[in-house]
């Protein structure tokens, strides 16, 4: 179910309405914003056979589904780190026939973004010569890494950060959570529809995300040495388990981004990450803060040194006096 890009869905039904859709779309946002679950419902009104993504017609069906015979779907081999050239060639392969059952064929790429460099370029002359009846959909977290020429060739459509309320409103109606459960989650998500279905379905992922901000709040009050130690401990993690790393910081990142919002006095989101403490800090020090962490997250995936990149971090950002952490909230 599409959580909060709603408008995504009214833009597709009105180009095609109007004869003026795109042969492809790039969907971009943070990872578990819905770039996916968004690429899906779009593939639902193309091949709606009210061109409405109506949900009941064979086709709105077979897509909910995910077996419609016009649709493909590409995505991330589970044990690799990009796709290969290989199943690029094997999802293009057949794209210039004429569809089965629609009016046309819908080919979505999730995480474009992490295509191999002949991956990227085998995509490209599709791209460039699109065959007719084909819409191509490509979802990307960073789309600075994928080719200029793609980018350019495709009409982005950038999602935002849901509300609270919404993600709230969602849990509460569709997956029958607590209103007192939802509301905590739906503000530790920090705008996420994905990562707070997957944190009601595993809790133990809510403990993770105030466990680091519990970290973040003590590596503020620590020596330079403990702050070496940290970022030495997460570099080790790096060669096996990187998305973990990245993980870590885009939790850092939401905590600074909260504590400056309600230091400007527009959020108290800040408060679910263990981050009262940070009150303490001027506003300027926040700021410097997130935008250092957001640097470093951008340095590490163009592949910085993960131990340089992470102690710099760390002994940079300001120290605060030792003062005692409240407990972590039982579940």
């Amino acid at each position: 179910m599409n959580i909060g890009h709603e408008w995504v869905i009214d833009f597709i039904r009105r180009v095609l309405a109007e004869g003026r859709a795109h042969h492809a779309y790039l969907l971009t946002g943070p990872t578990h914003v819905g770039k996916l679950t968004t690429a899906l419902a779009m593939a639902q009104v193309l091949l709606c056979e009210k061109q409405t993504g109506c949900g009941q017609c064979r086709h709105c069906q077979l897509v909910g589904r995910r077996i419609h015979p016009d649709l493909r779907i590409l995505e991330l081999p589970a044990d690799r780190r990009t796709i290969p050239i290989r199943d690029v060639h094997e999802f293009t392969q057949g794209i210039a026939l004429k569809p089965l059952e629609a009016e046309r064929k819908v080919y979505i790429i999730d995480s474009a973004d992490l295509l191999s460099e002949d991956g990227a370029n085998a995509l490209l002359k599709t791209i460039e010569e699109p065959p007719p009846a084909v819409t191509l959909l490509l979802t990307a977290t960073d789309p600075a890494r994928l080719l200029p020429t793609v980018v350019s060739r495709c009409h982005r459509l950038s999602l935002r950060r849901v509300p609270a309320e919404v993600i709230q409103e969602h849990l509460t109606a569709n997956l029958a959570v607590d209103a007192s459960q939802a509301r905590t989650i739906a503000e530790l998500s920090h705008g996420l529809p994905g990562w707070a279905i997957l944190a009601q379905q595993q809790p133990e992922i809510q403990d993770e995300q105030r466990q680091r901000g519990r970290d973040l709040a003590e590596l503020l009050q620590s020596s330079r040495l403990d702050r070496l130690k940290y970022a030495d401990t997460l570099a080790d993690r790096w060669s096996g388990h990187n998305e973990q790393v990245l993980d870590v910081l885009e939790i850092w990142i939401d905590a600074w981004r909260g504590l400056a919002l309600s230091k400007a006095g527009l959020t108290g989101q800040w408060q679910n990450l263990d981050l009262t403490s940070g009150q303490s800090l001027d506003l300027a020090d926040v700021r410097t803060a997130l935008a250092a962490t957001l640097d470093t997250l951008e340095a590490l995936k163009a592949n910085a040194h993960p131990r340089l990149a992470l102690e710099s971090l760390l002994l940079l950002w300001p120290r605060l006096p030792i003062q005692p952490l409240p407990a972590l909230p039982s579940r």
